[in-house]
């Protein structure tokens, strides 16, 4: 039975015709349910059977289906991620989203993405926005979103078992069941362990760099009489990370054996209710607690509360949909680190405060849709920052449309970047001081970016359809590092504290850039058994003078991906998948440029009974090792080769 389902729904999703393929309904842009040919962004959405068809073994592999998003793999488990540039290990322009929960961390924006283990199969789809979306999404929502939705409990009945094991020691287990709780609800749970061996250097050697990751988690689904929606969803992870780091005294420029660790627990509920036949209310609300560790260097402990409220009005009558909400989080945590490195405070409660509206104004119904709208959030480091948007959207006929778009967003200093700091004690006749390096003190620059977009998606033929953007952004401030920080930082502060003199100064300076780019995703449907799916970017940076160190420098100004699937019998399935990435070229330092990279992966998949599918395929084939970013802070890929069983019963 479980499998029938399971069997039933990916046909279906697989036979989609491209023009049913442009109804398939999204929430990321808007809050809302809206047909992918409505929306009036540069929005790209991976399916479950992209996901299952391609062979992908993670959650960052996924996104590089999507044009515009960049995905380096550092390590085994480590990965950069960046959507229109700025790729990084600690990438802060990004809202990420599980179910439209923010993963994204306090202490530095960013995302551990091998501490966000969502079993592959229990996604539903992945909807990624390019461009600022602060007006919907809030700080942090800089370059774009990326939305990942699981699947409802009731899609998921009976018992799934998936085992995958990899030449290159990258191997997952994960056991699912699924149980219907009377005629209206579904409860769903699972565990998985994934585990991933020391990578091998240039020379040969293994380096300290293996990951495990062990994850169980539940959702409960519930309908009510009156239409409304309950979903519960529970989490707990235990992520460990080995690597390697220069010793916390800097008495020695070797590196030390470190551990990073990750314990976190989740549950997050949402209530979804109609007030009327044209307004609907939706709750969601999210308790979390986490420990992280960095063996040898620091351990922070926090706790946090998100609730999120909100309404929408959509009269029968009227050319209005308007949508608002608010929300509130709070934030505490304490970290104890080496006296070199510290947090001041140590502990530290934060309380973010948020509202939004939005309207969709029909200029003419069915036709011409104007969307305009901002958002404020209230962050204890920057204050009040209001991101607007406007957005225009032309049916041109019932296969095409096209849009432009303006709109601002603010990145949030982190507590990271604005408590933290470098400690250097010097000692003298005189009174003791105390020299401290900050990245951002007291948040003292507040990064904001400005785009203009315009964007054409089309269903040429029945059997292809093209979906196009381009895009200017401008960030001003953007913060960078003078290559010659020793000699070129700023003086924050000079203050005396129980007798010692404490100087402050930030490495940190305010800079502008301006991205420009294009984007292509093209679906052709060549035969019934042959489909082709284009994904292309092009983008280029420019700084102003004085040129700083940034985020955005080093970001491909190419990247290709193209992907071929076959149907070679109602059992057998075979994926090529193509990946070019363009060189990494640093404007300011040369050490840190990265050759261009193409590779290739493989997928067959074969239904060897109704209950049992094989996959066999190869990974990254081509040269045996390639270095796909920095190689001061990433090792580089292995070509791999796996298979993997899944069954149902």
């Amino acid at each position: 039975m479980a499998h029938a389902q399971v069997k039933s729904e990916a046909d279906a999703l697989a036979n989609l015709s491209l023009e049913e393929l442009m109804r398939v309904e999204i929430v990321s842009a808007s809050r809302r349910t809206q047909a992918l040919a409505d929306v009036p962004d540069a929005v790209h959405v991976i399916t479950r059977d992209d996901i299952l068809r391609s062979g992908v073994r993670s959650l960052p592999e996924a996104l590089r289906m999507a044009p515009g998003v960049d995905v380096a793999q550092m390590s085994p488990s480590g990965w950069a991620v960046g959507v229109r540039g700025e790729a990084g290990r600690f990438s802060n322009k990004l809202q990420v989203l599980i179910d439209g929960r923010s993963v994204f961390s306090p202490l530095y924006s960013g995302v551990l993405w091998e501490a966000e283990r969502v079993p592959l199969e229990d996604i539903e789809r992945i909807e990624v926005i390019r461009g600022p979306a602060g007006a919907i999404w809030g700080t942090n929502a800089v370059n774009g979103v990326i939305n990942i939705i699981t699947r409802d409990a009731r899609n998921t009945q009976g018992s799934l078992a998936v085992a995958s094991v990899g030449s290159d020691g990258s191997d997952r287990l994960l056991l699912r069941h699924g149980t219907a709780l009377g005629q209206d609800g579904w409860l769903r749970f699972y565990g998985q362990a994934d585990r991933q061996a020391d990578s091998v250097d240039s020379s040969g050697a293994r380096e300290n760099n293996s990951a495990h990751a062990e994850t169980v988690g539940l959702r409960y689904d519930q309908v009510l009489r009156n239409g409304s929606r309950l979903s519960v969803q529970g989490q707990a992870l235990r992520s460990t990370k080995n690597g390697e780091l220069p010793l916390p005294d800097f008495t020695d420029l070797a590196l030390a054996p470190t551990v990073q660790s990750t314990e976190k627990a989740i549950i997050s509920a949402s209530f979804d209710t109609p007030l009327s036949a044209a307004s609907e209310l939706h709750v969601q609300t999210t308790l979390q607690s986490q420990r992280n560790e960095q063996s040898g260097y620091a351990v922070q402990r926090s706790e946090s509360a998100d609730l999120d409220v909100q309404h929408r009005w959509h009269p029968e009558a009227s050319r209005h949909d308007v949508l608002w909400g608010l929300g509130v989080t709070w934030y505490q945590d304490r970290i104890d680190s080496v006296p070199l490195f510290t947090v001041d405070p140590a502990a530290q409660t934060l309380v973010h405060g948020r509202v939004f509206a939005q309207d969709e104004y029909a200029l003419l119904p069915d036709q011409l849709l104007l969307t305009y709208g901002a958002r404020v959030d209230h962050d204890p480091y920057s204050g009040a920052q209001a991101s607007p948007n406007a957005r225009l959207l032309w049916k041109m006929s019932e296969r095409s449309s096209s849009w432009i778009a303006a709109s601002r967003a603010v990145r949030a200093p982190a507590r990271g970047e604005a408590d933290g700091g470098i400690n250097i004690e010097f000692q003298g006749t005189g009174t003791p001081l105390t020299a401290r390096l900050g990245f951002n003190p007291g948040a003292r620059i507040v990064e904001k970016v400005t785009a203009l977009e315009a964007g054409w998606r089309s269903q040429l033929r029945q059997n292809l359809s093209v979906d196009m953007a381009a895009f200017v952004q401008r960030y001003n401030p953007l913060l960078g590092v003078s290559p010659d920080f020793i000699n070129d930082f700023v003086i924050v502060s000079d203050t005396t504290i129980n007798g010692r003199q404490v100087v402050t100064a930030a490495l940190t300076s305010g800079t502008r850039a301006t991205t420009r780019g294009i984007e292509l995703a093209a679906d052709w449907r060549i035969a019934k058994f042959w489909r082709q799916q284009l994904a292309y970017s092009y983008m280029e940076t420019r700084f102003s003078t004085p040129a700083l160190i940034t985020t955005l420098g080093g970001t491909p100004r190419s990247l290709v991906s193209l992907r071929e699937s076959f149907d070679l019998s109602k059992r057998w399935m075979l994926d090529v998948w193509l990946r070019y990435t363009s060189s990494r070229k640093d404007p300011l330092v040369p050490w840190l440029d990265v050759p261009s990279r193409t590779a290739l992966d493989l997928n067959l998949r074969w239904m060897m009974t109704p209950e049992v599918t094989l996959s066999v395929g190869g990974h990254n084939l081509g040269r045996q090792r390639t270095q796909e970013i920095n190689p001061r802070i990433s090792s580089p890929v292995e070509r791999a080769g796996y298979a993997k069983v899944e069954a149902s019963f």
